[in-house]
Order: C-alpha cells, then sequence, then structure tokens
C-alpha cells in the first residue's frame, strides 16, 4: 500500500509492508511546492499531485517513475480571459474512468473544473461549470474565495460525476459535463447548534444577498463506491447523507460533539462505515477550529444514527491539531484501513476500520491531503 501526502512544503510517499504494520517514508518530492492534493491513476500507474509554487504558479504535476521526477507543465490550465479571473491554485486532482482513458479532471481556485484528454499533458476549462449562471453567488464574491474541492466519479457511468464548489454547492451532471445542476439545495441543517448559526448570519447579512446554495458550504463529498447512489457530505453545519444520488439529504450529525468539520472518509469494501473528524466551533468569528483537547476520529456504522469515538493511539489529552478536507482517506483493503494526516504534520493510520491506530514515522509540514493508492 502507498500513501500520497501532500503538504504545504513538499509531497511525501508513504509505502507500507504486505501487512501494512511497517511504513518506510521517501525523501521530500515537489520541495518548496504546496501540494493541495495528490492521485494514483490505477490505469497507467501515474502520479498527480496539485501542485503550486509562488514563483512557478499553479500546476498539475506528473510522476510516471513514482516520484523521482516531475512534469509540472500544465498549458491550458488558465480561465478565458475574458471571464476577469485567474487561477491561483490547483486545488483537487481526479483520475477519470477505466473507459475513458487519458481522462483526468482538476479542481482550481478560484472555482473552476478543468478537464485534460491526454494523461495531464494538456488542459481545457469545462466552460459549463465555470460559467454556471450562480457563479456570481459563489462565495459572494463572484468566485473570488471559492474553490472546486471534491470531483467524484461514479464509477457506473462517468458522464456522471459531481463538482463541490466551496462555497457555492454542490453540481451534478449526468451528460459528461454538458450540463450541470445544482444538488444541494436541500441540505439543511436540523442540530440546534447549527440552527442557531444560521439564524446569527441570517441577522448579520440580507438573506436576500445570499445564495441558498452556499448557505451550508460543502467542505467535501463522497461517492460510496460500494453503494455509488449512496453519498456522504461534510459541510460547514453538519454531516449530510443521500441514498438517492443527491435528490434528498439527510442531517445525520446528531451523536458529534460539533457540526463543523472537513474531511469525510467512507469505506471502499467489507463493512459499511463512514468518518468524520469534528472540529471545536466557537462561532461565527472564533476561528479556533481544532480537536478540542482529544484528537478523535468519528465513526457510524449504521447510516449516521449513530457515532462513535475512536481514538485509542491517537494523541490527547491536550492536543489542539486540526485536519484540512482532503485529510483522510480509506484503503479498500481486508481488512479496511484508515489514514488520517494533521494540520502538525503527524500521519496515523488504522488497519481495523478505526478500531486502533498507529501514528506514522516522520513529522511533516502542515499535512494538506492524504490519499491512499495500491498502484
Amino acid at each position: 500500500m502507498k500513501l500520497l501526502v501532500g503538504t504545504k512544503k513538499a509531497a511525501f510517499v508513504y509505502e507500507s509492508d504486505a501487512r501494512r504494520e511497517r511504513w518506510k517514508l521517501s525523501e521530500p518530492m515537489l520541495t518548496g511546492w504546496t501540494v493541495h492534493h495528490m492521485a494514483a491513476d490505477k490505469r497507467n500507474g501515474r502520479l498527480y499531485a496539485a501542485a503550486n509554487h509562488w514563483a512557478w504558479g499553479p500546476s498539475v504535476a506528473k510522476s510516471d517513475d513514482s516520484g523521482k521526477e516531475w512534469d509540472w507543465k500544465s498549458p491550458g490550465l488558465a480561465f478565458p480571459k475574458d471571464m476577469g479571473v485567474t487561477v491561483g491554485n490547483v486545488w483537487e486532482v481526479a483520475p477519470g474512468a477505466d473507459s475513458e482513458p487519458g481522462v483526468v479532471y482538476a479542481g482550481v481556485q478560484p472555482a473552476g473544473l478543468f478537464r485534460s484528454e491526454d494523461w495531464g499533458a494538456n488542459w481545457a476549462p469545462v466552460e459549463s461549470l465555470n460559467r454556471h449562471p450562480t457563479r456570481d453567488k459563489w462565495s459572494g464574491t463572484g468566485g473570488g474565495d471559492s474553490c472546486v474541492n471534491s470531483i467524484e466519479i461514479d464509477p457506473r457511468d462517468p458522464k456522471h460525476l459531481y463538482a463541490v464548489v466551496s462555497a457555492g454547492g454542490a453540481f451534478v451532471t449526468k451528460d459528461g459535463g454538458a450540463t450541470w445542476d445544482v444538488c444541494t439545495h436541500n441540505v439543511v441543517p436540523t442540530t440546534q447548534a447549527a440552527v442557531e448559526f444560521n439564524e446569527a448570519i441570517a441577522k448579520m447579512f440580507p438573506m436576500e444577498d445570499v445564495d441558498p446554495i452556499g448557505q451550508t458550504e460543502v467542505h467535501r463529498l463522497r461517492i460510496d463506491m460500494k453503494q455509488p447512489a449512496t453519498l456522504w457530505a461534510q459541510a460547514h453545519t453538519g454531516v449530510f447523507r443521500s441514498t438517492d444520488g443527491a435528490e434528498t439529504w439527510t442531517d445525520v450529525t446528531e451523536g458529534l460533539p460539533s457540526f463543523h468539520g472537513f474531511p469525510m472518509a467512507v469505506t471502499r469494501r467489507g463493512r459499511d462505515a463512514a468518518y468524520v473528524v469534528p472540529l471545536a466551533f466557537g462561532g461565527i468569528y472564533n476561528n479556533f477550529r481544532v480537536a478540542d483537547g482529544q484528537f478523535a476520529v468519528y465513526r457510524t456504522q449504521d447510516g449516521g444514527a449513530s457515532w462513535e469515538a475512536l481514538t485509542k493511539g491517537l494523541p490527547g489529552p491536550h492536543d489542539y491539531q486540526s485536519v484540512y478536507r482532503e485529510g483522510m482517506d480509506t484503503d479498500g483493503a481486508d481488512p479496511e484501513g484508515v489514514y488520517v494526516g494533521t494540520s502538525n504534520g503527524e500521519v496515523f493510520a488504522s488497519i481495523d476500520g478505526g478500531d486502533s491506530w498507529q501514528r506514522l514515522p516522520g513529522t511533516l509540514p502542515p499535512i494538506l491531503s492524504v490519499t491512499c493508492a495500491d498502484v
């Protein structure tokens, strides 16, 4: 098993033995680059990195030799001049389906979606989403502060995919990107703390100036690959689950210590489970938003009806770190492994579905993403 880790200063790769008990850490790669996300392409073994550099700019970097050498040139990764926006960061990379060789997607900031049909060598904007009629409502600034943070492809149909704009709602296409529809209009928080938060926002801002698609701000969206009509979302105001392809959503936050958080992970095989990392949320102007003394991953095995705190092997008490939105993943092995990387540069692994954890070797720069790969 390989674990691809993006950080604020470089990329790293962990590699395990067959039992996933001993792990070896690579030397830093793409040093000096901020790597928001990494992905491995099962179709040809290529590694991708959403890599951003203060001098060289945004890039989808590519490696065909397990990260020894990287090609960061990304021609076409730019908005048309008439849109008046410039790509600041590449945020997410998603290899396409087996039935679409060469197709790769990239999400950027300000929010935009790009597509490559030659394994990331060249890029073109997905105009239908980038010029969506709701764009002027994204983050309330015409998309300036927004990003595309989740790109999820239905394993049954590559023309059916989701893209999340933070903060601007989640969008779905069923025709390969020709048209996009908002699919989070009815993501409505029901827990008391989240309702009170929304009421406080309503008192501060005229609600006619706030588009409903951005009110809940989905931080991370995941398709359940075991049953693709089921989706999970960690939003700004709770955890939500859909069992009908995002037609309707249920708030399943009850039982968590906080409605706020960023990452979301779902098992790929075996027993059904979903994982989140709740963060302290002190209010509109309180940006504390860390694990409140005990670092804990929470798991549900009954569709969100109940949650349990998983802390065995995780740091605490007096531990105040966080996990960013791409910072947790599952590996689909038997038994299922779960992995989480923290803002303090620590990586924790569980090979028993979260029951117990071990810290992997090394202390890295602040971790932005963790992605499992078996290529």
